[in-house]
């Protein structure tokens, strides 16, 4: 340092004025920024558990790019853009095309760039500079290694908060726009860290019209003038008047394959609701997480619970009643329920009750109930007051067969360019003609539309094609259909008292010595 001409005290009173100067900087900056952030700002705060929060990081990615100063720290993820993507909104344009017999439906994919944990990011809107700060908050209840909750801070300067209403309408507006024309379908999420229940955004479809629905057209009227009144606003204070609970519920029973959960959606997209699915048989449903997951329904929408039937949510016998059975104790045990932890249900059968129809239950839903095998319902779940109609769905008649004949073939003359339908494409006269030749190839009542639909679908573009294999389709149908009613007939040798349900055998509880040791 005497080389250099440095004075040790110089440099040390130096570093240490340094010190102390930044320190002061560092400290009289942060008390200005605290004190500008609560005195002179104003802010918004937004939770990750809120539809909002993806709605503003959808307009921020989508509007906003060019406009967001990005700090140094920021997320990047990749991307697809698919043409014709429901959730993206794009349209499926002459791109997805590329020309005839190039047809590129392959995802062209992007880098997006979003804001990142902790991080600062500053945006213009309309003249105005906004920072954006998301941050991970710990709750109460939030132990370690489990996920935390995230909340983006919306901050402009000044004490006016127009500004930032005006960018969450827009954000709103938009997220309508994207949403306009589909229905958006919830799924339920239970959180295995104990975490509250909670309904997750899944997907959005275009709106299926009621008449793309294969069903009788009284019945298809019935409900929807039954959910047309309902909906009304002056529905909601008639039943009040009368303390009567503003609920409405259907029960929708048929074979697989009718059009069931169709219809479901297609009343969701007429009635513009949207549907919250829930399966029962999911593990980690109880009774507190279904009465947590009702709570949470809004006041006008569809609640969909699919399949009751195939669920474990049965009424719970008396363990003091006595069998009334002359079966054997030691074939009656071996029919007795498993009570063991990993067959119990998780969901009781009062616990789905309450839910329902409990004093804690929503009011203004609709809960849509379908299930392949009514007689298996418990009558309580199914009784007036829970269960307002009862729509039934059969195999396809041969009304039902043509309809969907017609469903699939008569197109007009843009979605035939589209569609690039052949140059020998029959007119519609002639799909009339064939939509009657149809009808009388298949037998009624022995197919379901689901079926007689896959068979449409592999000549979806020769409906000649399809009248012609109509006959050899239906025989080879019948065959497999016939081999299963030998199987049931088999299974139900040595049985007293068989009664038949829809096709299937269901064995009386009277069953013989004899047949008993044999099996």
């Amino acid at each position: 340092m005497r080389g250099l001409g440095i004075d040790l005290n110089t440099a040390t009173a130096a570093v240490m004025i340094s010190t102390v100067l930044i320190t002061c900087y560092n400290l009289s900056s942060s008390t200005i920024s605290w004190a500008i952030d609560k005195y002179y700002t104003a802010s918004v705060r937004i939770n990750s558990e809120d539809a909002l929060f993806r709605d503003f990081f959808i307009w921020l990615a989508e509007e906003q790019t060019e406009e967001l100063d990005l700090s140094r720290v920021f997320n990047a993820r990749k991307t697809a853009n698919v043409p014709g993507d429901l959730d993206s909104g794009s349209p499926m344009g002459e791109e997805y095309y590329g020309g005839i017999g190039n047809v590129r439906g392959k995802p062209i994919y992007r880098v997006q760039y979003l804001p990142a944990v902790g991080s600062r990011y500053y945006l213009r809107y309309r003249g105005h500079k906004i920072r954006i700060l998301m941050d991970e908050v710990k709750d109460s209840i939030t132990m370690h290694r489990m996920p935390l909750r995230k909340i983006i801070w919306l901050r402009s300067y000044g004490r006016d908060p127009r500004v930032l209403k005006e960018l969450l309408e827009e954000v709103l507006s938009k997220s309508n726009a994207r949403d306009q024309g589909k229905t958006i379908v919830f799924h339920a999420t239970m959180s295995t860290h104990g975490m509250p229940p909670r309904w997750e955004r899944a997907l959005a479809r275009p709106n299926r019209s009621m008449e793309t629905v294969i069903l009788d057209g009284a019945q298809k009227e019935l409900i929807i003038r039954d959910i047309e009144e309902y909906i009304l606003p002056a529905t909601a204070k008639w039943y009040a008047n009368r303390g009567l609970p503003y609920r409405r519920g259907y029960l929708l029973y048929g074979p697989p394959g009718t059009g069931k959960t169709s219809l479901s959606m297609a009343l969701a997209g007429h009635f513009n609701l949207e549907v919250y699915a829930l399966s029962l048989s999911a593990g980690s449903l109880t009774d507190d997480t279904l009465a947590s997951l009702f709570a949470l329904l809004p006041s006008e929408c569809i609640v969909l619970l699919e399949d009751v039937d195939a669920s474990n949510v049965k009424r719970t016998a008396d363990p003091t009643a006595t069998p009334t059975t002359d079966m054997p104790s030691s074939l009656l045990n071996s029919f007795a329920p498993s009570h063991t932890p990993s067959s119990k249900p998780s969901v009781s059968f009062s616990g789905l009750l309450n839910a329902i129809d409990g004093a804690a239950s929503r009011e203004g839903r609709i809960l849509i109930m379908t299930t392949n095998h009514r007689e298996r319902l418990d009558p309580a779940l199914i009784r007036p007051g829970r269960v307002d109609l009862q729509i039934s769905f059969e195999y396809a008649t041969r009304q039902v067969i043509e309809s969907l004949f017609l469903n699939l073939y008569d197109v007009d003359i843009g979605d035939r360019e589209a569609l690039r339908m052949p140059d020998g494409f029959p007119p519609v006269e002639r799909i009339l003609e064939l939509a009657g030749e149809f009808g009388r190839a298949l037998p009624e009542g022995v197919f379901t539309p689901a079926e007689i639909q896959g068979l449409l679908l592999m000549h979806k573009k020769d409906p000649v094609a399809a009248v012609a294999a109509a006959g050899e389709w239906a025989r080879g149908k019948r065959g497999e259909k016939g081999v299963e009613v030998e199987v049931q007939e088999a299974e139900t040798e040595g049985v007293e008292g068989v009664e038949n349900v829809n096709g299937v055998s269901h064995a009386k509880v009277l069953w013989d010595k004899e047949a008993e040791i044999s099996r």
